[in-house]
């Protein structure tokens, strides 16, 4: 299991490597850097406060569904959680290693662990969705894409395979047919914790209220994402409307956050490169946009990791000074 967990990682860092290669040759890094040299600070700044926001959102957004399954959390512990995910996300491939640490992290505050990993996975599938949503919505209001008929196909097949995912996820059928796949020996371990996260998806899926608000809070998160890049723009001088980033950033995210690139290395660059083209944004500024993103992620993953770090190390001291418990006096023999 551990070598198949270093070939995948080898994979993902060969796959990076040549993605970022490949980059290389379509943008001359040297303009790049005087792009971001010129850039007015105070628009920065304001990218930076709109991401905030949508880490914020994130959080709320997660609570929401953790709602729908019968806890309540307060939300500046789920905003530290979704802090540390992006901390591992910097040293953990795409998002995924991130995902598995906020369960991970939340397990232990539920009566439920399963719902913790109920909880990430709905949250993970609500956002996608809206996040594909968002950036289709926009895309058809583009006129230069309807000319495309290429990119609009590879549109929808992307949704129609989002979809047919987000169904299994449902789907009991699946999970019967996993069952009699898999080994005895295996199921007999796994299975009882699998089908009781199918039994948490299923209580968030029969709240219509719930899915609704987390995805309203999501159309939230997007609106701020696509600020905080719509700000680097301007920052950058770019002459393109906020419409624009709508109809892109939303997509590349989306494709960014495939488990095939180490923290989305060279799969997000190409993606916002390939797809801010459609609007009239160069490979050279579209790079730019693309670095201001990464600094914004592991800006804000390098404050997760010294909040996890602080929080754990107040922790180890309250469990250090705890006081022992006194046992009880013996009974005298007479």
């Amino acid at each position: 299991m551990r070598t198949k967990s270093l070939l995948l990682y080898a994979m993902r860092f060969v796959l990076t490597a040549v993605m970022l290669a490949w980059l290389t040759t379509q943008v001359d890094l040297r303009s790049v850097a005087g792009v971001i040299a010129k850039a007015a600070p105070l628009w920065l700044l304001a990218g930076v406060f709109a991401h905030m926001l949508s880490v914020i959102c994130s959080a709320w957004r997660w609570q929401q569904l953790l709602i729908g399954m019968g806890f309540q959390l307060r939300l500046l512990q789920l905003v530290r959680l979704v802090l540390a995910g992006a901390f591992f996300n910097m040293f953990l491939p795409s998002s995924v290693g991130g995902d598995l640490m906020k369960m991970v992290l939340l397990a232990p505050d539920l009566e439920r662990r399963e719902a913790a990993i109920s909880s990430v996975l709905m949250d993970r599938v609500v956002g996608l969705a809206v996040t594909i949503g968002v950036g289709l919505a926009a895309v058809l209001l583009l006129p230069s894409v309807w000319d495309d008929t290429g990119l609009l196909l590879s549109l929808g097949l992307a949704l129609l395979a989002f979809a047919v995912g987000a169904a299994a996820m449902f789907s009991r059928r699946l999970i019967d047919l996993v069952a009699r796949l898999t080994p005895a020996f295996i199921w007999r371990r796994l299975g009882p914790t699998v089908l009781r996260v199918h039994a948490s998806l299923l209580m968030v899926g029969q709240r219509p209220d719930v899915l609704l608000k987390a995805a309203a809070i999501s159309v939230l998160r997007q609106i701020a994402v696509c600020i905080a890049i719509f700000s680097a723009g301007q920052a950058f001088g770019l002459p393109v409307g906020p419409l624009a980033y709508f109809a892109t950033v939303p997509l590349a995210m989306a494709i960014s956050a495939l488990p095939i690139a180490i923290n989305g290395l060279g799969l997000q660059d190409n993606a916002l490169v390939f797809l801010l083209g459609f609007v009239g944004i160069a490979p050279v500024q579209a790079l730019s946009l693309s670095i201001f993103l990464h600094a914004l992620r592991n800006g804000t993953g390098l404050l997760g990791g010294a909040i996890f770090a602080l929080s754990r190390r107040r922790d180890a001291a309250a469990a250090q000074g705890s006081p022992e418990p006194v046992a009880a006096p013996k009974a005298e023999v007479s």
